[in-house]
């Protein structure tokens, strides 16, 4: 497996997955960290135009190389995932702001676990038995200036509800807006009317993203590849893989799935079937979530956008029981668990597994 450390080289602009055209949407922001679909794009191109002696504009042998726009051919990959380098060299990988934490000044504390609700409370749940999450202690929660990054050893603290220190967004990247007016290619000029705004993310020395990845040659230690919009530029440093922490077998009765990467399910924040992750019965209890974000951006084989897809973001938390032994239902092709309806197979969906 091949595991690479991408730091830019400029700005750079990942939009979300409404389509941006000047004079139709004025204004493009950027997401970040981006999607795996983002990633896998650059990953793909690169090895396409370095390593093989296929045109680009042939699709079928493009296809046959690396796979079409609809699947994703021999590469398999886990993040992008965000990460910075220590003062010894060391990487260091965050996990997304959990959506079950609570602030606690500059740490952060998991919520109390699901609690049954009082007879007076009645909650409408769309499964037979969600408990609510909520904190009794207190009469309010503290309130942070900027969200709170979890480090990826302090995962098992944070699943017993110690209180672990975060890093705040703001040590991370800074976000930086520039104008311009759309261009006639043809004739080199500007185009009257078309004013646009697009949002950047400048990250701090020493802070980008982690990858790992199978099915592509990647002889190279380090280099260049274009990422994101406006093909900016990225540079990619070979370092050794990180490793998640290893799923129980047989689950604990009382498991949480914590979502690395945002998961695309048929049936908006629910999958269409919990058995086809599962070996076993299962029971949802509760869940932690914030707004859904769209998947989408550009396809360059057809020249068009990608079809929208709404998904639960990255840092959701879902609470379960097992009934039972029960056991994941992995998939001999992914050395890694991943919950998601579409986009496995290139890291939609990467989860950790915790207790409550």
């Amino acid at each position: 497996m091949t595991t690479l450390f991408l730091e830019p080289l400029d700005v750079w602009l990942f939009r979300d997955g409404r389509p941006f055209t000047a004079g139709q949407q004025f204004r493009a922001a950027s997401r970040f960290p981006p999607s795996p679909l983002a990633v896998q794009g650059a990953l793909r191109a690169y090895h396409l135009l370095t390593h093989t002696r296929v045109p680009p504009w042939n699709a079928p042998a493009v296809a046959g190389a690396i796979g079409g726009p609809d699947d994703w051919g021999p590469l398999r990959m886990i993040g992008p995932l965000l990460a910075r380098q220590l003062g010894d060299g060391t990487l260091e990988v965050l996990l997304p702001p959990p959506a079950d934490a609570v602030a606690r000044g500059d740490g952060l504390q998991r919520l109390p676990p699901p609690q049954e609700p009082p007879r007076w409370l009645r909650v409408p749940a769309p499964t037979r038995a969600l408990f609510p999450l909520w904190e009794l202690t207190e009469a309010s929660s503290e309130k942070t200036s900027s969200r709170l990054w979890l480090r990826l050893v302090d995962f098992p603290a944070y699943s017993r509800r110690e209180t672990v220190a975060g890093v705040s967004q703001d040590e991370l990247w800074d976000e930086e807006v520039r104008i311009g007016i759309a261009q006639d290619s043809n004739r080199r000029t500007t185009r009257e009317g078309l004013y646009y705004e697009a949002r950047y993310v400048r990250l701090y020395p020493g802070v980008g993203l982690v990858v790992s990845f199978t099915g592509l040659d990647w002889p190279e230690t380090e280099g260049v590849l274009a990422l994101g919009g406006e093909r900016r530029s990225a540079r990619f440093l070979a370092v050794p893989e990180f490793a998640l922490p290893t799923p129980p077998d047989p689950l604990p009765e009382r498991f949480t799935l914590f979502f690395l990467t945002p998961a695309v399910f048929e049936r908006g924040w629910l999958p269409a079937d919990w058995s086809a992750f599962f070996e076993g019965s299962v029971e949802l209890v509760a869940a932690a979530l914030d707004r859904a974000e769209v998947i989408g951006g550009f396809d360059l084989a057809r020249g068009a956008e990608r079809p929208a897809r709404h998904a639960v973001p990255a840092g959701s938390v879902y609470y379960f029981r097992a009934h039972g032994t029960v056991r994941l239902r992995r998939d001999g092709n992914l050395p890694w668990v991943t919950v998601s309806d579409w986009g496995r197979e290139i890291g939609f969906g990467t989860v950790l597994i915790g207790g409550w």
